[in-house]
């Protein structure tokens, strides 16, 4: 589960940190449910709805995010970063920005980030931290490379493991002398068997939260979550659910199709992309079996391999009801393209999962969309899945579907930089009711997070006068 987000100087976010917390509020009553317990008698948010104008920062929140997966990933800060850096005023390029999340995985609690300098591609600094009832630092390193260790000559591990730790520190303190964008954590966690309770399981454990928990839901993307594509019965459910949404679907189905026919229909960057996954997802996998699906806006593709086996490639049939002929995905409208997005949020069978989703309501019916809020936290009461999604739909911003502390704003300050701040700690009007109707409330301003409008100058422009 996601905990806390912290971040400063990355994109329009500037020297001021922006500070995203799914701790609940203690004061709150309302939607219970939508609370899952953490230690110490905390409970961690189901939900994050952030709301503002446009070009306020909503995205920036999913891109820091998206930023230290690709980093985790990677095992370095990605080279299209190198221009990520606040450039509101006179722009940040020297000073360090700081990428900072709280979150638990198996049970064990972490607080993992890192401070760089994006210009240069330079880390500053990187820890990890165990926030267990006795919070203790496991690592930390500096922008030289040399990192330390929890009490690493007095540790219980056995004398083997002992000497791996120092081992891999030397190594990876040459090679950061080389790149210093390199991640110690990704470069020791990622993809090695540990002991069970030694302090390398919990690197290991830590850095297989950004790559099997973090999944940042992208239109058009590939997606290794789609299992509701693997078998008939499953499709036949989803084929009910986008019914449900007044879509006119009646049935889906599975068209094979040979790998030589979708290299032609896939452009040579999507190709690339899925052989990306489907080396991932067969080195991932304990039986080398996997399934991927990308949605191109023209079709929906999957690609399958069990056990091993030859990857067998299909194409995504759908029937409509009272019609004798089937139609492709990219005959359907974008709304019910964009609602296939969520069918991975839905049916996915992980237990554990942060959905995070940029501009939920695009192209969707503001119905569709408060649907879909309700449909994931019904779908989703028994386990620990969470939703983080920015949004301009007022008609969610509802006690009806959201508590006080589930809903955030994002607005630019004068200089132009974003600050980030929740409806339950807005106390410039008030405190705000649990019966107020804080959609129109919003719409009205009273909240901030919404666009500044000027009829005049933009008549002005025109060369038009004010009726």
């Amino acid at each position: 589960m996601l905990i806390k987000l912290s971040c400063n100087n990355f994109r329009s976010i500037g020297v001021e940190p922006i500070e995203l917390d799914m701790v609940a509020s203690t004061k709150i009553k309302m939607h219970r449910d939508h609370m899952r317990p953490l230690h110490d008698n905390a409970y961690a948010l189901r939900n994050a709805a952030i709301y503002g104008g446009n070009a306020a920062g909503k995205s920036n929140i999913i891109r820091i995010l998206s930023l230290m997966q690709s980093a985790i990933t990677a095992g370095s800060i990605p080279q299209e970063a190198a221009q990520e850096y606040c450039r509101a005023g006179a722009g940040l390029a020297d000073q360090e920005s700081v990428f900072e999340l709280q979150f638990e995985k198996d049970g064990q609690v972490f607080d993992y980030g890192f401070s760089c300098i994006l210009s240069k591609l330079s880390i500053q600094s990187e820890w990890l931290y165990d926030l267990g009832d006795a919070p203790r630092l496991l690592f930390e390193r500096s922008s030289d490379g040399s990192a330390s260790f929890e009490n690493a000559s007095n540790t219980d591990e056995s004398d083997r493991e002992g000497m791996r730790l120092n081992i891999y520190a030397s190594d990876f303190a040459s090679q950061a002398r080389q790149n210093p964008s390199l991640l110690l954590l990704s470069t020791i966690g990622r993809g090695k068997p540990f002991e069970p309770g030694s302090l390398l399981e919990s690197f290991a454990r830590a850095c297989s939260w950004f790559t099997e928990n973090l999944l940042i839901i992208v239109a058009g993307q590939p997606s290794p979550t789609s299992e509701f594509y693997r078998d008939s019965a499953t499709l036949d459910q989803v084929a009910e659910v986008l019914a449900s949404f007044d879509t006119g679907v009646s049935a889906l189905d599975k068209q094979p199709i040979s790998l030589d026919e979708l290299n032609k229909r896939l452009d040579p960057g999507l190709l690339m992309t899925i052989r990306s996954f489907m080396a991932q997802g067969a080195q991932n996998s304990p039986k080398n079996s996997y399934l991927i699906t990308a949605r191109t806006g023209k079709e929906f593709v999957g690609i399958e391999s069990e056990n091993g086996s030859e990857p067998q490639a299909s194409l995504l049939e759908i029937q409509h009801s009272g019609s004798q002929s089937l139609f492709d995905f990219g005959d359907e409208s974008d709304g019910t393209q964009r609602l296939f997005d969520f069918m991975d949020i839905l049916f996915s069978k992980k237990t554990d999962a942060i959905f995070v989703v940029d501009e939920i309501d695009r192209s969707l019916h503001p119905m569709l969309t408060q649907q879909l809020i309700r449909l994931f936290n019904k779908s989703h009461t028994n386990d620990t899945c969470q939703l983080v999604f920015t949004t301009h739909e007022s008609a969610i911003m509802s006690f009806k579907y959201l508590r006080k502390d589930e809903i955030w704003f994002v607005d630019r300050n004068e200089d132009g930089t974003s600050h980030l701040y929740a409806l339950d700690d807005f106390t410039q009007v008030g405190k705000v009711r649990t019966d107020s109707c804080i959609d129109k409330q919003y719409l009205e301003g009273r909240y901030g997070g919404v666009p500044c409008l000027s009829s005049v100058r933009a008549f002005a422009a025109l060369n038009q006068e004010e009726a």
